[in-house]
């Protein structure tokens, strides 16, 4: 099955468009980590593959990491579901803590 590269910068609520976010603002997480990308992924069965020493291209100075997941449809829609799924497992941690 083909791959597709997911990096944080797509999901991150503090990037433009034009700095990498494909999500719209309201589905956008703060610091999105490659661990709760790859956690959500392998949840929605895209078989996840981490590789942590990578750099997004528009800030290769930071070595953010990157996710590949199988295609299972247009990019969007899957970034979408990650961005939304994290943002859900990010609101049950909040509220196991209370």
């Amino acid at each position: 099955m083909k791959k597709m590269v997911i990096w944080p910068a797509y999901l991150t609520v503090g990037k433009t468009r034009g700095g990498g976010r494909i999500v719209s603002r309201r589905n956008a997480v703060k610091s999105p980590k490659v661990e709760e990308i790859e956690k959500v992924a392998r949840i929605l069965n895209l078989e996840p593959e981490v590789e942590k020493e990578k750099a997004y291209p528009k800030t290769h100075w930071d070595k953010s990491g990157r996710v590949l997941v199988n295609k299972t449809g247009r990019k969007g829609e899957i970034v979408n579901a990650i961005a939304k799924g994290i943002k859900e497992m990010r609101e049950k941690s909040k509220s196991a803590r209370r």
